[in-house]
């Protein structure tokens, strides 16, 4: 007799749910029924306390934003100034909005994707983009996030979109199928290549090119996962309208009350390792 348990639809894309760690502690998980044009996995959070979540937050906060070396550099000048003086310096120069709530909103539920798919698929983000934005209290453009199969490029890629609503809407699901439409191809791919380059490894780079001939050519599969976090009752919206033709297409839920206070809470906890 098999006893192995049989895969959603939504596991054999994305992968399962983890059976230990923050996000088996964070969230309890249940991929609902799907139907022809709907796969979609329910996050709700079971109770974990909120320091500890808010501390993990904000360490991925941090890390997405800015390289080690950013980071040394920083504690190397605070040793040298005094609060005061390490104050003054640091204005502009933190990594992450501090004053932009929108794009907050909009950077934290793009890490919270990016460390769960990292989790569940076994993929890997090559390049973290947010350590790349001109402007931190603006959105970057381009994909919200790209995944990849580090020893086999060719094989797989992860594309992601999250979108942020203190009330849940039906346009923002929307806007998260029509983005993640299996028409669309990922269009920061040159941007990947490019920082692969600039870091030195030029071999992950090439790989990244010839990517880009492979998926317009649909040798290459890709998954698509929308993030949609908002209030607790967000999941009815995506039980009831969701509707998409990508059948690679998987729209992750997470709500919860108060979620604004969740990223608020969260940035400035960031900010306060940094100053401190």
């Amino acid at each position: 007799m098999n006893s192995k348990k049989k895969l959603t639809e939504q596991s054999k894309l994305i992968g399962e749910h983890p059976k230990s760690g923050l996000f088996f502690d964070w969230f309890k998980c249940e991929d609902t029924p799907i139907t022809a044009n709907k796969k979609h996995r329910k996050l709700t959070n079971k109770g974990i306390n909120s320091d500890t979540l808010v501390e993990h937050l904000s360490k991925w906060i941090i890390k997405h934003h800015a390289t080690k070396a950013r980071m040394i550099r920083l504690e190397r000048k605070k040793k040298i100034l005094d609060k005061h003086g390490f104050s003054q310096y640091i204005e502009g120069k933190v990594p992450f909005p501090i004053k932009s709530e929108k794009t907050q909103k909009g950077n934290l539920g793009e890490i919270i994707l990016a460390e769960y798919l990292t989790e569940t698929s076994g993929l890997e983000m090559l390049v973290y983009k947010l350590r790349y934005n001109p402007n931190v209290e603006q959105s970057m453009k381009g994909d919200d996030l790209l995944l990849f199969e580090k020893q086999n490029i060719q094989n797989r890629v992860i594309m992601g979109e999250a979108k942020f609503r203190a009330t849940k809407s039906k346009k923002a699901l929307d806007d998260i199928v029509e983005s993640l439409s299996n028409k669309n191809l990922p269009i920061s791919l040159t941007f990947v290549s490019d920082r692969l380059e600039e870091m030195g490894d030029e071999n992950l780079a090439d790989e990244i090119d010839d990517l880009i001939t492979n998926l317009h050519a649909q040798k290459t599969p890709i998954t698509y996962v929308g993030f949609y976090h908002s209030e607790a009752s967000a999941y009815k919206t995506i039980e009831k309208n969701l509707n998409s033709n990508n059948k690679n297409l998987v729209i992750v839920s997470y709500g919860e009350d108060n979620p604004s206070q969740l990223i608020k809470n969260s940035f400035n906890e960031a900010l306060k390792m940094v100053m401190e």
